[in-house]
């Protein structure tokens, strides 16, 4: 019995840790499955699109999903052209945007003062400032924004980016296409390069594990949102209100 007791006293501790790390990493693999699960054809995956040109001479790594939705791009665009802190949100998870500091409320319906997106103007992600710049925009099909610590926005209220984890500079894009899909369909594209420097090592993992993988998941639920949306299925309360959507904010 006391050779028991010892046995649980010396080892208690590593197996409480053992425990964690075996449900810390069950719960990332969780959300890169979920996360990645909206992956591009191979036609679509070597498709040159517009933004694609913004970090060309830099060395970059991309994420990109896709989805179709059951509705032609006019139906799609007003969602997009909204997208922004200071606008609609970004339609997904909107308590966790919060708790990480995010003063982000999303809203369902099509505000037409919100409807306005124009090159030069810069989308919030934060109250604070971080977002990024919008460059091109074509209505129905597509916009694209950069945001780059080498060359801030001037915008009133944007901040530049400070690199973390020692980088020399950090730039990402975040570019939305409207496919035309035929049979009144579209085909929903989202495309993000990133670049920096050192582009390897402990800061690429750190790139990729830390800012990686909130952005794929809250870009898979963002994409699935605006779909719900654009086929008119906001009558679905349930699908709306999960994770912190007010129902009042819903049509």
């Amino acid at each position: 019995m006391e050779l028991i007791q010892s046995f649980i006293s010396n080892y208690t501790g590593w197996f409480i840790l053992i425990c964690l790390a075996v449900l810390g990493i069950l719960l990332v693999a969780g959300l890169w499955k979920y996360g990645l699960g909206l992956p591009l054809t191979d036609k679509e995956k070597q498709m040159s699109l517009a933004g694609d040109e913004l970090l060309k001479k830099d060395q970059t790594m991309r994420l990109q999903l896709a989805l179709t939705i059951n509705a032609p791009r006019e139906k799609v665009w007003p969602y997009l052209a909204q997208l922004g802190q200071r606008r609609a949100g970004f339609y997904s998870f909107g308590v966790l945007e919060r708790i990480f500091t995010f003063h982000i409320y999303n809203t369902y319906n099509i505000i037409e003062e919100w409807q306005n997106k124009y090159p030069g103007e810069f989308m919030f992600y934060h109250q604070d400032g971080i977002g990024s710049e919008i460059q091109e925009v074509k209505k129905n099909e597509y916009f694209t924004s950069i945001s780059d610590s080498r060359n801030p926005s001037k915008f009133q209220g944007a901040i530049g980016f400070i690199p973390p984890f020692s980088l020399k500079y950090f730039a990402w894009t975040w570019n939305f296409h409207l496919l035309d899909a035929g049979q009144g369909k579209t085909r929903f594209i989202t495309r993000c390069d990133c670049s920096f420097a050192p582009f390897k090592g402990w800061r690429k993992f750190l790139v990729i594990f830390l800012l990686g993988t909130p952005s794929f998941v809250m870009s898979r639920r963002m994409m699935e949102v605006i779909k719900a949306c654009a086929e008119g299925r906001t009558k679905d309360k349930r699908f709306f209100s999960r994770f912190g959507t007010s129902a009042s904010n819903v049509k």
